[in-house]
């Protein structure tokens, strides 16, 4: 039988129930709602992420490279979530060519005007993935892995996509409920052991983990956890 596909707007209104806590948080926030989110926040994007104190790409690519990862522009790099390019301005020294990939025209626009990236994709990433077989040598997630709740389709994507011996390097919002939870900023957040459990399984080798805070949010730090794995 076909599954059953919710309206958009049906969908839309679940996701924003389950983050006040009413009925059971979907395996993701709708493609519809991240597009539109990020559409009207582009123009003000980094300087709204600066005040909250914001640097996570930066401490992704130090965790590259102290794995002996040199940023000597000699890989193919995936920035995915890739947003108005602030990942792209870390990555770019280790790119030799430098692809990004996110849902919103807007950021895309934004990322586009930096010229840093080869390529740019308007594109879910569960639907782009699957057919970028073996085509990577690093894919970087920064804060993108928080609008997911089951991970293990993206993990399983990101790993078919890395060459063997490639590197994905991601950071989530860190949770204690397994497998995730969805919070009244409407993200998810994610138990690391559970993550260590589902990149195993899609045949990642977690090589570093670091506990840190990814930004301010009403004053409040938000804690993070970054991970670096290998194919």
């Amino acid at each position: 039988a076909r599954r059953a596909v919710a309206p958009p707007v049906a969908e839309q209104a679940q996701f924003l129930l389950a983050a006040l806590g009413e009925g059971t948080a979907p395996g993701r926030a709708p493609a519809a709602y991240v597009r539109s989110l990020f559409d009207q926040f582009a123009p003000r994007f980094d300087g709204a992420l600066a005040a909250l104190g914001y640097a996570t790409p930066a401490a992704l690519s130090a965790l590259v490279e102290a794995a002996g990862v040199a940023p000597a522009r000699a890989l193919d790099v995936l920035d995915l979530g890739c947003g108005t390019g602030l990942s792209g301005v870390a990555l770019a020294p280790f790119a030799r060519r430098l692809v990004g990939v996110d849902l919103s025209p807007r950021m895309l626009a934004e990322a586009g005007a930096r010229g840093l990236y080869d390529t740019l994709a308007e594109a879910d990433l569960l639907d782009w993935l699957p057919a970028q077989v073996a085509a990577f040598d690093l894919v970087f997630a920064a804060d993108v892995l928080n609008y997911l709740g089951d991970l293990a389709p993206a993990l399983a994507g990101i790993a078919g996509a890395l060459r063997p011996g490639g590197w994905a390097a991601f950071s989530i919002e860190t949770g204690s409920v397994a497998p995730y939870a969805l919070g009244e900023g409407m993200r998810y957040r994610h138990a690391p052991a559970h993550v260590v459990a589902l990149a195993e399984a899609a045949g990642l080798r977690v090589v570093a983990m670091r506990d840190v805070v990814l930004r301010q949010e009403k004053a409040v730090p938000v804690a993070g956890t970054l991970f670096l794995t290998a194919r």
